[in-house]
């Protein structure tokens, strides 16, 4: 397999992010963002993906063909396919209300090796806008790392920083590209029900743009490292189980390593401080 030019995407500053934190394999963001090798869609993303066709006729960016609903033996669509049916005329009653103009679905910003794809570049009242559309069953979740609870999105106990990276990425690239600063707004709607949708604007503190840029960098500085010197695998029990690679790894382990904690007074008394 050739290795494809890589660009500097917001899923690559994400997938490295974890790596070094010793959450991701290294063999995988080979495989999948050097080698370009293509991992084929969950159930998850595959109703994202037709649900934002049918709002925007925009095709996925990684994988050019129609999404197509998910038919069951009876002729049916499967019942989450039905869920979202609403959902697409929520989408284009908010469009109307909101007077969201110039709609171009699907643009590619790029600015040299750094890329990013938008859902949807319009203009609300005359003002360049990115809208990116998510389905999610995590709609008003506030533990889970992409969770979309308003008020813990951006909350000083535990961000979602792997949400709130594609904002600053898409605006600081529109800015390089066009010299504006466009708002960003995601627009969620929930696959566990036909009515909870919901339209979040992300501020982005203009210090921020700096410290991306040096993200960005060091992102740079971090690949030609690891492809120099290799990407090391991370393997887990539950990472291995569910890797596309793992037939032809020689890194898969299906046996746990033991772990170790340390039980003293100090936890306990803390413990016991905690439960007064």
């Amino acid at each position: 397999m050739e290795e494809k030019q890589i660009r500097v995407s917001q899923s690559i500053i994400k997938a490295l992010a974890r790596y070094t934190e010793g959450k991701e394999c290294g063999l995988v963001i080979e495989h999948q963002y050097v080698k370009g090798a293509k991992i084929p869609p969950s159930e998850v993303q595959n109703l994202g993906n037709w649900f934002e066709y049918e709002c925007t006729g925009a095709l996925p960016p990684y994988d050019p063909v129609k999404p197509e609903p998910k038919i069951l033996k009876s002729g049916k669509m499967a019942v989450g396919y039905e869920r979202m049916l609403p959902h697409i005329e929520n989408y284009k009653a908010a469009i109307k209300h909101y007077n969201v103009t110039d709609i171009t679905p699907g643009i590619e910003l790029k600015y040299g090796n750094i890329a990013g794809t938008a859902d949807i570049i319009a203009k609300i009242n005359g003002k360049p806008v990115i809208i990116d559309i998510k389905t999610t069953g995590l709609f008003d979740d506030k533990w889970n790392d992409y969770g979309w609870r308003t008020d813990h999105l951006a909350g000083e106990f535990r961000p979602k920083i792997g949400l709130l990276t594609q904002p600053l990425h898409y605006k600081w690239l529109y800015k390089q590209i066009y010299k504006e600063d466009p708002d960003f707004y995601f627009w969620i709607f929930s696959t566990q029900n036909s009515h909870d949708f919901k339209i979040i604007k992300v501020n982005i503190e203009e210090e921020l743009y700096e410290v991306h840029a040096q993200e960005i960098q060091s992102t740079l500085n971090f690949l030609l490292h690891s492809l120099e010197n290799g990407f090391k695998a991370k393997p887990s029990i539950s990472r291995c189980a569910k890797c596309h690679f793992k037939e032809t790894c020689d890194f898969e382990v299906k046996i746990p390593e033991v772990e170790e904690v340390w039980y003293s007074t100090n936890i306990k008394d803390l413990g016991r401080n905690i439960g007064d």
